[in-house]
């Protein structure tokens, strides 16, 4: 059976976005991915008089290849592209990123979405509809998983998710948290008190945009449940232990400019003073050493942190990679690298998802935020 998507589609445009009467759309959309979104994503914009004013068309695995040569994209071509992006986004309104594919590179602007709306003062929707990726097209898994997308979006209480949220935010802001996992991970960070924190609750009205101080705050992200936040500089002190699994398995996808695909089956992470400090391996040692001296930029700090907070967002057991990407209840992010699009100043060519779903997580004081793998805040 067939995902909802006109339901979907309302709950993009009428809900998310509450997108009224002559406002004016940007898509960034594909149409062999979801074109039945796309079609109902369409109709409820135009059924509320909004105006679609453009569609940017991601490339297909062809174009994509002609368009870098089979090579990087052309830096001067990349100059021009956001340019000419970011005129178009600024006569409109509302930009919606609906499913494109990550089957190859470059088949969207990598970051331009986000480069975008950093310099733009309108409000998006980033919506995630993608197969389970590195899992075969006929493996049931991605049915599975598109069952679990629609009900954390069609049927989520949203103001509870708002709610448990705020207090999550309490809870942790202004306070050192320890992570632990079963596995021998035992990191802790400080939450800053006067920090930034994005509560991605499926809210993206003219009110709540009005908040927005980074590229994050514009482009709601759905399926819903991120709380994000950039931790104090100096904070991050201790040891991620990545032996064979980030939580049961080692996750298909990390990332750029350190494959843990490959090396994270065994991989010990040093932090002291803000700072990775050591990279280390029995196995992959000599393969760490000689890719450390390429990383550029701030390649070795704790970018951002993320907590899950739908409770409707369960990974199914035969997943390579979390349930959109471990926003679902008690999942736990630690990027490595830029964090530009969180309004930080550490620019890398580095970008690395660490993706924990076991997590113990007390703050400072004793109190248990997360108990292996469950988020305890209601």
């Amino acid at each position: 059976m067939a995902p909802n998507w006109a339901a979907i589609a309302s709950q993009i445009v009428e809900r998310t976005l509450q997108l009224e009467r002559g406002e004016r759309v940007v898509y960034l959309a594909d149409p062999n991915e979801c074109p039945q979104l796309f079609e109902e994503v369409r109709a409820a914009v135009l059924r509320r008089g909004g105006i679609e004013q453009a569609t940017i068309l991601g490339w297909s695995r062809r174009l994509a290849k002609q368009r870098t040569g089979g090579g990087s994209l052309d830096p001067d071509v990349s100059r021009l592209e956001r340019a000419a992006h970011l005129d178009l986004l600024r006569t409109a309104n509302i930009f919606m990123w609906l499913p494109t594919s990550f089957d190859w590179p470059e088949a969207i602007s990598t970051w331009e979405s986000e480069w975008v709306l950093a310099r733009w003062p309108g409000r998006g929707v980033h919506f995630h509809w993608f197969p389970d990726a590195g899992s075969p097209p006929d493996h049931p898994v991605h049915r599975e998983l598109e069952r679990v997308y629609e009900r954390a979006i069609l049927e989520l209480d949203y103001a509870a998710l708002a709610e448990r949220q705020r207090r999550l935010v309490d809870a942790i802001r202004g306070r050192i948290i320890r992570v632990t996992t079963p596995g021998g991970t035992d990191v802790t960070l400080e939450c800053p008190k006067d920090g930034w924190y994005c509560r991605n609750d499926g809210d993206q009205s003219h009110a709540k945009a009005a908040t927005a101080t980074a590229a994050r705050d514009r482009e709601e992200e759905l399926p819903c449940g991120a709380v994000r936040l950039i931790p104090s500089e100096d904070s991050a002190r201790g040891l991620v232990k990545l032996k064979g699994s980030i939580s049961g398995h080692t996750w298909n996808w990390n990332g750029t400019g350190l494959d843990l695909t490959k090396l994270g089956d065994d991989l010990e992470i040093v932090f002291a003073g803000g700072r990775i400090t050591e990279l280390r391996s029995r196995t992959h040692q000599r393969e760490l050493d000689q890719l450390r001296p390429s990383l550029r930029g701030d390649w070795d700090r704790v970018g951002e942190i993320v907590f899950g907070t739908n409770p409707l967002l369960e990974t199914p057991r035969d997943a390579k990679m979390p349930a959109y990407w471990a926003f679902g209840d008690g999942g736990f992010r630690i990027h490595l690298g830029h964090n530009w699009e969180s309004g930080g100043h550490y620019d890398s060519d580095l970008y690395v998802n660490l993706f924990f779903m076991t997590t113990t997580i007390t703050v400072q004081g004793g109190d248990t935020i997360v108990r292996d793998g469950r988020l305890l805040v209601q």
